[in-house]
């Protein structure tokens, strides 16, 4: 727990530099209170052996001068001992201490009459039983000698373990006082740098609002103020950087281009919704439906972008869809090294249908109109080289002339009206129709025509109105295209019927003949421009229509709310379904182009 904080460590830090520093001071201050006090108590040994020296100088006896001497000494538990009547050489005591104890110097310094202190060892090496001697040359009666003055060891324990029970009881304090300031201090110190760990973790977590509470205006409090601003600054920053990854992600999530990215050993890093759906098909049915690896077609691709150092462009082939495949190199921030790959997917499976169908279309057009061109071009030569002298032949030619024309002129119609249907700029004429009227109507003018083909045409209409919201012009190009082919798929002696009827809240029209109908092949793609089924169906060259018909025919029905529909069998022959709403349930629904 000390390990990871900061506040023990600084705490801890101060406590042991004071502690260190104040058990040297007290050692140090021991030792010279140790030796202060063996100073002081040596001058009083002297100044007492002095005293001495001056009274036995001034004619007191010896002993007299020890008595004095030793009242005096009394209160420093002192000894004293003045020996004069013999020389020092004569008393194995005083000769003892003088021979082995004294130096040459102190020697010189005793018979020049100045103090000598001696601090003798006990023999037993007990520091207890140590002494401080003061010896002194005296003369008496012209008598030399010598005093000794001498004080055991132990009678300074006493002031100096005071001395020491004062350093240390000081040292403690001392601790005490210095710990709970050292505590104080470092809480202060480290109260920023905590909360400064504080908020780093919290920003780490993804929080960028917290703030430090600056207090001062130290290097802590400066060091604090720039970690809010940093702090800040990186809200700010990771603020506008999710901003801007979520209008990227949107961006890429609205493309319907798939937008796959991948460092060069192939990981995808990014894929967005369209790139998934598309990617899907092509992983390993044992994965776990995400994309680690790029596909091997893009993958053999990568390869060679990174070979190029350039964008590649392919057309590939996935699940059945064309695809435009667009890969271009990602550099790192130097711009030299290459880190990866961003490709881009697009499906231009409909794009290549549309060429197709405008392919188609040209040809198909460029066909319908050159049989009746090359037909008019061949007549009318004829006509201006005066073929034949009949008058007749005349009149046959121009009439093939003039259906030719008809004929182109109801391609181009049907083709701008396909157009405008196909567009929406074509303009409905609502209004209320009564649908069983109007039906009546338009067979009434195809009754010659059957009778001419030799068809029997029948009428099942219902026996109350049907009214629908129409465009009575856009319904009977719808009736006139369906009966006039029934009409013309229809054999000699065959039917062609015209049914209306009202079923719950929609109008029933159905359009039935008796011809060879419409292979089960051919069946899905009659609504096509200008697709033809079977030419065998129609009777004679002259009655081909222009395969707009029924594509024309579907989108005026589409633009009406409803729907149409075709049955076909080679025995009961072709039935075309129309299902309109009934007046009050008409909803416009757009067409699906096909």
């Amino acid at each position: 727990m000390i390990r990871n904080s900061i506040v023990a460590k600084l705490w801890l830090t101060i406590v042991a530099m004071v502690v260190v520093v104040l058990a040297l001071l007290s050692v140090l201050l021991q030792q010279f209170l140790d030796h202060y006090i063996y100073q002081q108590q040596s001058r009083q040994l002297v100044r007492i052996a002095q005293s001495v020296q001056i009274l036995v100088n001034n004619g007191e006896t010896p002993s007299t001068a020890a008595q004095v001497a030793q009242k005096l000494t009394s209160v420093q538990k002192a000894h004293v001992q003045v020996i004069i009547a013999e020389p020092i050489a004569q008393n194995k005591q005083l000769n003892s201490e003088y021979q082995h104890h004294f130096t040459a110097s102190q020697k010189h310094q005793f018979q020049s009459g100045q103090p000598v202190t001696i601090h003798i060892r006990a023999k037993d090496r007990n520091p207890e039983h140590d002494s401080i001697n003061v010896y002194l040359r005296i003369s008496h009666a012209k008598t030399v000698g010598m005093l000794e003055v001498s004080q055991k060891m132990s009678a300074l324990h006493a002031p100096i373990t005071l001395m020491r029970n004062l350093i240390v009881f000081s040292v403690g304090l001392s601790i005490l006082f210095t710990t709970a300031l050292a505590f104080v201090l470092s809480k202060n110190i480290s109260r920023p740098l905590v909360q400064m760990n504080k908020v780093a973790e919290e920003m780490a977590d993804g929080n960028f609002r917290g703030k430090i509470r600056v207090v001062t205006t130290d290097e802590v409090g400066r060091l604090g103020r720039t970690f809010n601003t940093l702090v800040s600054q990186l809200d700010h920053t990771i603020a506008a950087l999710s901003r801007e990854k979520e209008q990227l992600s949107s961006i890429l999530s609205s493309l319907n281009d798939g937008v796959v990215a991948a460092d060069l050993e192939g990981s995808v890093t990014l894929a967005n919704p369209p790139a998934v759906r598309r990617f899907i098909p092509l992983m390993d049915p044992d994965s776990d439906g995400e994309i680690r690896k790029l596909p091997a077609d893009l993958a053999q691709l990568m390869s060679s972008v990174i070979s190029k150092r350039g964008p590649v462009t392919r057309e590939l082939t996935w699940t059945g869809r064309e695809m435009l495949v667009t890969m271009t190199p990602l550099y790192e921030s130097d711009g030299e090294q290459i880190r990866g790959v961003v490709s881009v997917q697009r499906d231009i499976t409909e794009e290549r249908r549309l060429d197709r169908l405008r392919k188609d279309f040209i040809a198909n057009v460029s066909h319908e109109l050159r049989t009746p061109l090359s037909m008019m071009q061949g007549y009318s030569e004829a006509l201006l080289d005066d073929f034949g002298d009949d008058r007749e032949q005349r009149i046959e030619l121009s009439e093939i002339i003039h259906d030719e024309a008809i004929r182109m002129k109801r391609l181009v119609n049907d083709l701008l009206n396909l157009a405008q249907l196909e567009s929406g700029h074509f303009q409905m004429s609502m209004n209320e129709l009564n649908l069983v009227q109007f039906s009546e109507r338009v067979a009434r003018k195809f009754h010659a025509m059957a009778q001419d083909e030799r068809i029997t045409l029948k009428l099942d209409m219902a026996e109350r109105d049907i009214m629908i919201l129409g465009d009575a012009d856009r319904m009977e190009q719808v009736l006139t295209n369906l009966m006039d082919n029934a009409i013309r798929h229809t054999p000699e002696n065959g039917m062609v019927t015209l049914r209306v009827q009202a079923i719950e809240a929609h109008a029933l029209i159905q359009v039935k003949d008796t011809g060879s109908g419409i292979s089960p092949e051919d069946l899905p793609y009659i609504w096509e421009r200008f697709y033809k089924a079977d030419k065998s169906r129609t009777r004679g060259q002259g009655k081909s229509g222009t395969g707009l018909g029924l594509a024309i025919t579907r989108y005026i029905v589409l633009e009406h709310g409803g729907d149409i529909a075709a049955n076909s069998s080679p025995e009961d022959g072709t039935t075309f379904t129309i299902s309109i709403p009934l007046l009050g349930h008409f909803i416009p629904a757009k067409n699906d182009g096909g």
